[in-house]
């Protein structure tokens, strides 16, 4: 007896809902007719809406009598906001709703930089493609590890100077033996020497002394091939560029004292 009366209770306040609420009808599509989907469409101060489905139609149920604003969206579509008027227990079928495209013409960008230059950069390489051209001319990739940089540094050996390159990692320290090379370094997992000097051939039974050291050019991956398979690996190369001689006289005497009896006259 109580179930019955609990549904005979649900039903006629469904019924008494039903009286004073309606139902909105209606097709969303662009100028040319065709449908759009899956658009929003809201009805404003009420917190109920749906979207369209594949034909671009539309329906939203058991809304409260009275006057509204029908807002209809989509992206890359101008929204559009129509009035109706909802009367209860009857379904307002609304005209075709035609929504434009807004055509958005994106401004300008401007990129100021604080005009701090890097001190320690290379404008352009001359040895990296055997051709003088910029940075951001050069496809290839590498590191420059400058002078002004292991001087700052106070770089004292050939293989601190290589941490500043990121992927390479010493593997061992030359053989001593004469032609061999200098250390073994990986590079992308492959093992490299610097076997490269201002561009050119040039093995040496030990470690480049940074004193005599302008920058040197860790280059990665196959743009080494430049140079023959004979002095590079599959994972790169290492170029050395020295120092050049005065044009007139002069010269340069550096004295380091640290740590671990560190004192060391380059000149």
């Amino acid at each position: 007896m109580n179930h019955k009366l609990l549904l005979l209770f649900l039903f006629f306040g469904y019924t008494a809902l039903a009286q004073n609420s309606g139902n909105i009808r209606g097709k969303v599509t662009n100028s040319k007719g065709e449908a759009i989907s899956p658009a929003n469409v809201d009805v404003q101060g009420t917190g109920m809406g749906t979207e369209t489905n594949r034909e671009g139609a539309y329906i939203i149920e058991s809304v409260p009598d009275g006057n509204y604003l029908l807002r209809v969206s989509y992206v890359g579509y101008e929204p559009k906001e129509i009035a109706i008027t909802i009367q209860p227990g009857k379904t307002t079928s609304l005209p075709n709703i035609v929504l434009r495209s807004s055509e958005e013409q994106l401004e300008e960008v401007i990129i100021q930089g604080n005009g701090n230059s890097n001190k320690y950069d290379r404008a352009k390489s001359a040895y990296v493609s055997k051709l003088p051209l910029k940075n951001i001319e050069n496809p290839q990739v590498y590191d420059n590890i400058t002078a002004e940089l292991l001087e700052e540094q106070i770089v004292t050996n050939f293989d601190d100077a290589l941490k500043n390159s990121s992927g390479i990692t010493k593997l061992w320290e030359s053989t001593g033996r004469g032609g061999d090379g200098a250390g073994y370094y990986s590079l992308r997992g492959f093992p490299v020497q610097p076997t490269m000097v201002n561009g050119l051939p040039a093995l040496t039974n030990g470690s480049p002394d940074p004193a005599n050291i302008e920058n040197i050019e860790v280059i990665k991956g196959p743009s080494g091939t430049l140079y023959g398979s004979s002095l590079i690996s599959y994972g790169g190369l290492i170029n050395i560029t020295t120092k050049r001689p005065y044009d007139y006289f002069g010269g340069n005497i550096n004295y380091t004292l640290g740590s671990y009896g560190l004192n060391r006259v380059a000149a």
